[in-house]
């Protein structure tokens, strides 16, 4: 009987990747547009001396997630998420219409309301395409198969971060606007576009409750769904990690950027590889985390995650404070040792909340897990000009990596009253 029992899991999971391909490459060209064009703007930004920008940009994005989170979740489980996809790909192709004319004619205000559509557009997709995951592959291979997607997306955050820069710095040709920012317009119209071609190749399947009511009041009702969280404390310390993780990698990247550009006097480009060299290291800690964590034994990660980002932060901010010879290439590797940790800690956290939820309530909790996180990500953005505005970015690391060794602790703490 578990012979037969394997055999029909490795069939489902082989039947489950093709359509994860699709549905991978979908997510793929959103996650690199909305990074290519975010790293564009906030390196110029940074260079104009605009530091506020970044923290203005931050909470727009996070914005729609806080006030529409409830309506993603409702969409996620009251339609066919395949529909919801290609609908608010096509919302993505106008977001990108809409910032590739701001960035050509450095129209700072049409430039954020891009921001904020691309927000809204990440708002409503996330519960869809991450409810599908485990309605595509088994309960045990759920981890798996989000280390797979985490890597993809890894990569194209750290293709569009690092191509940003490059782009930037690109003067192939005299133009009357700088050819750097004519190229970042026509590659984020032309991706959005290929994005909206892809999402018609991801798998339908039947919505999981079709009768749940629209939860009009949004924000309260997001609310509501994380007190209804404490009835099972694990999803809720999940959740509350999710969260962590997210506004501790945010605010580490806005740092980065003011690290590179202003304190080190670094290029564009080179500013970007330290926050490639971050997302390398996600990519490195998703792997470890897919062997070594399963739905069922996972917390075990969590304080060592944690700790492990705040030294490695420290670490960071230490080394550009010291100085010395070979001082960017040890930075980079500190860098990578953060993101490594920070990999090892979100995976295990990602997979639980999509699989712990009934069918019909998946939307819901991600939907949920969405807003808190975002919520942690607005402050993320309130609290970055209060850090550059008192502190050199170098300290602003060292703080950020006390923090994530203090959270460490906290979390090692609340696993020992044996919440699991």
């Amino acid at each position: 009987m578990k012979q037969q029992s394997n055999q029909t899991e490795r069939e489902q999971v082989r039947w489950a990747r093709k359509r994860f391909i699709a549905m991978a490459g979908t997510y793929f060209l959103g996650v690199f547009n909305d990074n290519f064009f975010k790293q564009a703007i906030l390196l110029l930004a940074v260079a104009a001396g605009l530091n506020q920008i970044q923290g203005y940009a931050t909470e727009l994005f996070s914005l729609p997630f806080i006030l529409f989170s409830a309506w993603g979740g409702w969409l996620a489980d009251r339609f066919a998420k395949r529909r919801v996809v290609i609908g608010v790909k096509f919302l993505e192709l106008m977001a990108m219409l809409i910032g590739a004319y701001g960035i050509l004619t450095m129209n700072w205000p049409c430039v954020l309301s891009m921001v904020f559509l691309m927000g809204l557009q990440s708002t409503l997709f996330g519960p869809a395409l991450n409810g599908s995951i485990p309605e595509l592959y088994p309960r045990n291979f759920v981890t798996r198969a989000n280390a797979v997607l985490k890597l993809v997306t890894t990569v194209a955050i750290l293709l569009g971060m690092a191509l940003a820069g490059f782009a930037l710095d690109l003067q192939l040709m005299s133009t009357s606007i700088p050819f750097g920012r004519i190229v970042v317009a026509c590659a984020v119209v032309c991706i959005g576009l290929l994005g909206v071609l892809a999402s018609f190749g991801v798998y339908s399947r039947p919505a999981g409750n079709t009768h749940v009511s629209f939860p009009w009041s949004g924000p309260l009702h997001s609310i509501r769904d994380l007190v209804k969280l404490k009835k099972d404390p694990l999803l809720l310390l999940a959740v509350f990690c999710d969260s962590f993780f997210y506004f501790v990698s945010l605010l580490a990247v806005l740092v980065i950027n003011t690290l590179g550009l202003q304190q080190l006097g670094l290029s564009a480009s080179r500013t970007s590889l330290l926050a490639v060299s971050l997302m390398v290291g996600v990519c490195f800690g998703a792997l470890a985390a897919a062997k070594i964590t399963s739905h069922s034994r996972w917390t075990h990660v969590l304080p060592w995650g944690s700790a492990g980002m705040g030294i490695s932060l420290a670490a960071a901010g230490g080394l550009v404070t010291v100085g010395g010879g070979g001082q960017f290439l040890l930075l980079l590797c500190c860098l990578v040792l953060a993101g490594s940790f920070g990999g090892l800690f979100l995976i295990p956290v990602t997979s639980f909340i999509q699989v712990r939820p009934g069918a019909g309530d998946k939307g819901k909790v991600i939907a949920a897990a969405n807003f808190l996180a975002f919520s942690c990500m607005l402050l993320a953005g309130r609290l970055f000009p209060l850090l550059d505005g008192h502190f050199q970015p170098a300290v602003s690391m060292q703080i950020l990596g006390a923090f994530s060794l203090l959270a460490g602790l906290v979390i090692s703490l609340v696993l020992k009253l044996k919440l699991s």
